[in-house]
């Protein structure tokens, strides 16, 4: 066989060979990347907010975090006797008129005269730890079901958290927390940050992933 032939022969050997490995990696990633063990519950039974700024500047931002505590404590008490996060979100939906009127009316108090829309959507978080004295809890990335405020412009560094259940109130205690709004301890233990190597692997098949293909 002559020289050349070989080579064609060991470059498709190795190409074949990099292709299974590639595919390999792909199938492993989506397996990892499925819900388990109640993992989808994490998505579902958890509202995010997110609340975007007018601006940058130091007023604009001061007023986010004004509009933050004033949300919070407004949608705690709406969402105060909820069972479940279905239940929070029906009153969250029904209130959203009356949510946008009383939060625009907040701002004009403050001194400003911005737009405002407050959007109840389905929207992409990146992973986020929380903390309390019980430990650190992380929330993979992934969509969650969210209330937007949306304010002037909204082209300032935004804030977000977990609106239900209320972990970002003062004084919140995730676990409890997380038991009253319906979690398992078997769901509550994924979250933990000391149990959850799971979320380890995943990126590092996506760093595999993108050696690959680079």
């Amino acid at each position: 066989m002559k020289k050349s032939n070989v080579n064609q022969c060991e470059t498709k050997v190795l190409n074949c060979a990099a292709a299974f490995c590639a595919c390999v990696l792909i199938i492993s990633a989506f397996l990892i990347f499925m819900p388990v063990n109640g993992e989808e519950q994490i998505y579902n039974n958890i509202i995010r907010v997110h609340i975007l700024a007018n601006s940058d500047s130091l007023s604009d931002q001061n007023l986010k975090l004004k509009v933050r505590d004033y949300i919070l404590d407004d949608i705690a008490e709406l969402t105060r006797h909820c069972a479940d996060s279905g239940e929070a979100e029906e009153k969250i939906r029904a209130g959203l008129e009356d949510i946008e009127i009383k939060t625009r009316e907040f701002i004009k108090n403050q001194g400003y005269d911005y737009g405002l829309s407050v959007i109840f959507s389905r929207e992409i978080y990146p992973a986020r730890i929380y903390a309390d004295e019980t430990g650190d809890y992380i929330f993979p990335s992934g969509g969650y079901n969210s209330l937007r405020v949306v304010i002037g412009e909204a082209q300032g560094e935004n804030w977000w958290c977990v609106l239900f259940p209320p972990l970002c109130l003062p004084g919140a205690q995730i676990e409890d927390e997380l038991a009253l709004a319906g979690y398992s301890s078997g769901q509550i233990n994924i979250l933990k940050k000391d149990s959850g190597k799971r979320y380890e692997i995943r990126f590092k098949i996506l760093e595999i992933l993108s050696n690959v293909f680079r």
